[in-house]
């Protein structure tokens, strides 16, 4: 069986082996969003002609599936597949999908930097004991992911820890976060004491970060992607 190498990309350069796998693979399977960061990598114009773009997680691994089967009924043995994943595939990202659709022995996880890695150390805060949730269900309304924590579970959390990283999306969104943490039962804090630190496009020439309280965060608006680190 083919090897799938699911690459994470967003914060650093490829190194050597990345570099060869990206170089050698048959197909780069990308979304749209990942597509225009890869495009911003040197390799990028070499391999561009076997870059799909599929912004479906499911249409994802059926192609995949479907690559593998082909190339077993010619009797051929197929080349690689390389999976861009958003910073580290193992964190809240395609890396665990992968692993159980294809086994641990045909997968191999590459990670860059995690975006919650990187806006820890944009506001320079440690993120030792920290929570760390996603409240990304995807970008389909109608197959939106399971997740273990929603917004009415926000006041809760944070009277439990003294600090929160959450990866947002359009529905979860910062101002809808900083709405849940201005409710009456947001326990044993002064909220003018709860920061919030909105990091925007992380890794993208434009990143932002914009601290402020809940009553100030909730009126902004922000681009995507981001996410939040609440410090109580």
């Amino acid at each position: 069986m083919a090897k799938i190498f699911v690459i994470g990309i967003g914060y650093r350069p490829f190194d050597k082996r990345e570099k060869e796998i990206v170089l050698s693979a048959e197909w780069i399977l990308a979304s749209q969003r990942l597509l225009d960061i890869f495009q911003r990598y040197e390799e990028f114009q070499v391999v561009r002609d076997r870059v799909k773009v599929i912004n479906n997680v499911d249409e994802t691994i059926g192609f995949i599936r479907s690559h593998l089967f082909a190339a077993s009924l010619k009797g051929n043995t197929p080349r690689n597949i390389m999976l861009l994943a958003s910073g580290d595939p193992l964190f809240f990202g395609i890396g665990k999908r992968a692993i159980e659709e294809f086994g641990k022995e045909n997968v191999e996880i590459l990670p860059d930097l995690s975006s919650i890695q990187v806006a820890f150390a944009r506001i320079k805060e440690s993120w030792d004991g920290a929570l760390l949730i996603s409240l990304h269900g995807g970008p389909d309304p109608e197959k939106r992911r399971k997740l273990e924590y929603g917004l009415s579970d926000i006041p809760s959390l944070v009277s439990r820890y003294a600090k929160l990283a959450i990866l947002t999306d359009r529905e979860n969104s910062p101002p809808r976060i900083a709405g849940e943490l201005l409710h009456p039962w947001v326990a044993g804090h002064d909220k003018s004491a709860i920061t919030m630190y909105v990091c925007e496009k992380l890794g993208y020439p434009d990143e932002k970060i914009t601290p402020g309280t809940p009553e100030e965060i909730i009126g902004m608006d922000f681009a995507d992607p981001n996410v939040v680190i609440i410090i109580a």
